[in-house]
């Protein structure tokens, strides 16, 4: 793709944000062609509309993927927002959870291009140290101490 397409899909994105950050929904389907189930739905505009959301629910339902998704439009939609991604297990956190991220970030043009990957960090391009989410194990307290933001996001997979 050449540099033109590319700033031109970014300037649609960032027109574009102010819609997504009210509807998580339509940034799922049109930013990471990820398309909810219908209480996946639900929950999505409940974090929109919401400071606090909790889902319960059995194995196997997509929790995994609607967090991930979660994570990246809040990542995407905020400016300067940390977010702590938890889990119990490393295995949980790692192989599951951060990996479940990995395969919705890689699936949009977009996102491969303004953030970076790494094995315990996604951040923004360009803002490495305030636009962030990182991956934390939640078996110690104080691997959630010291985050600081007006925009900070939790989120817990089990």
């Amino acid at each position: 793709m050449n540099k033109n397409s590319r700033a031109l899909r970014r300037r649609f994105f960032q027109k574009k944000i102010p819609e997504y950050r009210k509807d998580p929904v339509l940034f799922a389907q049109e930013v990471l062609k990820f398309e909810p189930d219908e209480w996946q739905k639900d929950a999505l505009m409940d974090l929109a509309a919401n400071p606090k959301v909790a889902i319960k629910s059995g194995q196997g339902v997509g929790k995994t993927g609607l967090e991930a998704v979660a994570l990246l439009w809040f990542l995407c939609c905020y400016p300067y927002p940390r977010i702590v991604a938890t889990a119990p297990t490393k295995q949980q956190l790692h192989d599951v959870l951060w990996s479940e991220v990995s395969k919705w970030m890689s699936r949009s043009p977009l996102l491969s291009e303004i953030l970076k990957w790494t094995k315990t960090y996604i951040y923004m391009v360009g803002n490495e140290k305030r636009w962030f989410a990182v991956a934390r194990t939640a078996t110690k307290p104080e691997n959630m101490q010291g985050f600081h933001e007006n925009k900070i996001m939790q989120a817990i997979g089990f």
